[in-house]
């Protein structure tokens, strides 16, 4: 049952229901009359119906006092012009009784029979019996009315004519309670897939409509509200969240997003979204909206998932090698260095190490449980390194990616950020990363929304960073933001007894994993390394390595020896630049001037050579 038939009188209910027989409505027939038609349609309510039908000051009064929709019966006009015609002359007497829209519909009929007639409206169960009263003083010679007005003139010994309703205007009545029903379907099927998608989500949701009134939340709005669904919905949204920016926000009628308001000594992060619509009336707005706390979980597990990308950091301290003095106290420093969360700056040559202790220092922090993420400043150009580093918004220019793309900053966000070869970065680009130093927040390429950012930057260069600042190639203002804390990490050459050390622990490691068994370096070679300025310091030793054990079984091993300048020995007077660039160049007449095998021989990039050759005289 769906529909439910109050008839205020039993003859309506027997027609009434011969219609249900006959069309096979879903409905069920109540016999009731103002109060007691009210009380039936309350039970008809708790027995499933959803529409309501009925007639004259019951239909009325159930409106009133029931949040139901209600079909009000018409009555028949034609069977009371009928009446009027045969039944009454000019000279009768008519009284009207009933509800203004009875008294709408009959009054026409007497102007035009030319009836003398009183109308007594009947406004509520209240005001009856004065109007009663007045009818009665009035001496009519006929009431006309419907069931309330009708059975009180018969008690009074007054003739009275029921306004009854037609078979026609009962069908029509059923009619458009379909029609009604069925839209009422459709919307319930719309608000519970409505409901389904809220409820789908992770956040909390309000559906507000334009007067500012909740219409619907779901089941985590109410979790993290802490109310119920039916407390909620019909509320105005100023009491759920009395926060200026919150009711500014939707009365502008501007998306908004991230507000963040207490909510019962919790900190909640509403985006507030608007839906227009042509008919201004079904304008509406969704908030959404879930704790702080759940976002940082959510980053959390996010940042451990990136782990798995290769944003991590794989070194310790303990990875860092060494034996001598100077090296063991800048160890030391760095892990003074690791307890704090200022930017740093770490200096060196290039194969000196400096990611190494970058990594280190992130996982000797606190920030060791975020990802850690490295860019090499030098190896991108400036348009692509700031997409690479700020992201950009779907759509933001030609090429980029519908779905744009998050920033390494965002990435690295409660983690640390490491700029290799910060010096070549572009100028302007300088200026942009001063600003997210500043105010730790990030904007997207192409939007206009900021995102808070909570990283430690890790900078290092191969260059001397006040030189690069009087040739005007770095920002001084960029270079004293991130040099509150330095590491000058000192070449492999001034590492006394490193060399050698590091060298015999390569050898041994790389035998392990390649599971082969390392012939021992014979004397001259360890001392031609302890004599070996390495140019490419850490980086060439180790790869130097990796050829000894390539070779062992293939070659004089004392050639290798051989291989390697003493550059720490007297050279007449020569600088060490000029020592470097004469290795440099003695590899690169070895190769047949091949630049590639030239860096693969020392352990270092292509741009380093260029340099070294450059200081040697020979053009790129």
């Amino acid at each position: 049952m769906d529909i439910a038939f109050i008839a205020p009188f039993e003859r309506i209910q027997i027609k009434a229901q011969s219609i249900i027989d006959t069309a096979h409505y879903p409905a069920r027939t109540y016999l009731g009359d103002l109060d007691k038609g009210v009380k039936a349609a309350e039970q008809a309510l708790r027995e499933g119906a959803k529409i309501i039908i009925s007639r004259g000051g019951t239909a009325r009064m159930i409106r009133q006092q029931l949040d139901v929709e209600v079909i009000e019966v018409q009555a028949s006009v034609y069977n009371t012009l009928a009446f009027l015609h045969n039944d009454t002359g000019p000279a009768t007497k008519v009284a009207i009784v009933g509800f203004k829209q009875l008294i709408n519909m009959v009054q026409p009929v007497c102007d035009i029979l030319g009836r003398l007639y009183q109308s007594f409206e009947i406004r509520d169960r209240a005001s009856f019996q004065q109007e009663i009263e007045t009818v009665k003083q009035w001496e009519p010679d006929i009431v006309i009315g419907d069931a309330v007005s009708f059975h009180w003139a018969r008690d009074h010994g007054l003739n009275a004519y029921l306004i009854e309703s037609s078979m026609e205007t009962l069908v029509d009545a059923f009619d458009r309670a379909m029609l009604v029903l069925n839209n009422l379907k459709r919307h319930i099927s719309h608000e519970k897939r409505l409901a389904a998608v809220l409820n789908c989500t992770q956040e909390g949701a309000l559906l507000v409509n334009q007067d500012g009134i909740i219409r619907e939340a779901n089941r985590q709005g109410c979790k993290f509200l802490n109310t119920d669904h039916n407390d909620i919905i019909g509320r105005q949204l100023a009491d759920i969240f009395p926060s200026k920016e919150v009711i500014n926000a939707f009365h502008s009628r501007k998306d908004t997003r991230n507000i963040i308001v207490n909510q019962d000594g919790k900190q909640l992060v509403i985006d507030l979204k608007t839906i227009d619509s042509q008919d201004s009336a079904a304008n509406a707005a969704v908030l959404l909206f879930q704790p702080i706390d759940r976002i940082r979980e959510t980053g959390n597990a996010i940042r451990k998932k990136l782990v798995k990308t290769g944003f991590y950091a794989k070194y310790t301290f303990n990875d860092i090698r060494h034996k001598s003095t100077n090296m063991k106290e800048l160890v030391e420093k760095a892990k003074q260095y690791s307890t704090t969360d200022s930017n740093i700056m770490i200096m060196g040559e290039t194969g000196t190490g400096k990611e190494l202790f970058a990594q280190s220092i992130h996982n000797g922090g606190q920030l060791s449980s975020g990802p850690f993420v490295a860019v090499n400043c030098a190896a991108l150009s400036a348009t692509l390194l700031e997409s690479e580093l700020f992201g950009y918004a779907p759509g933001a220019f030609t090429g980029a990616l519908r779905s744009g793309k998050t920033g390494l900053f965002e990435l690295a966000n409660d983690g640390t950020l490491f700029l290799d070869e910060i010096t070549e970065m572009d100028v302007f680009l300088q200026s942009k990363l001063l600003r997210v130093l500043q105010t730790r927040e990030v904007m997207k390429i192409g939007d206009n929304k900021v995102i808070p950012i909570n990283i430690r930057l890790i900078a290092a260069t191969n260059k001397k960073p006040m030189e690069e600042v009087k040739k005007k190639k770095m920002r001084m203002d960029l270079y004293y933001r991130l040099n509150v804390l330095d590491l000058q990490i000192p070449p492999l050459r001034e590492r006394i007894g490193d060399a050698v050390y590091l060298f015999e622990h390569f050898l041994k490691a790389r035998g392990n994993e390649k599971r082969i068994e390392v012939i021992p370096p014979s004397a001259r070679l360890l001392d031609a390394v302890a004599r070996y300025d390495w140019p490419g310091n850490v980086r060439e030793l180790e790869n130097f390595a990796d050829k000894y054990i390539t070779l062992q079984n293939f070659s004089n091993l004392d050639s290798l020896a051989a291989s390697l300048m003493t550059t720490g020995e007297p050279n007449g007077g020569s600088t060490l630049n000029d020592m470097i660039s004469e290795k440099v160049l003695a590899v690169f007449k070895q190769e047949n001037g091949n630049i590639s095998r030239t860096a693969d021989q020392l352990a270092v990039d292509r741009n380093t050579v260029k340099r070294w050759l450059k200081k040697a005289g020979i053009a790129s």
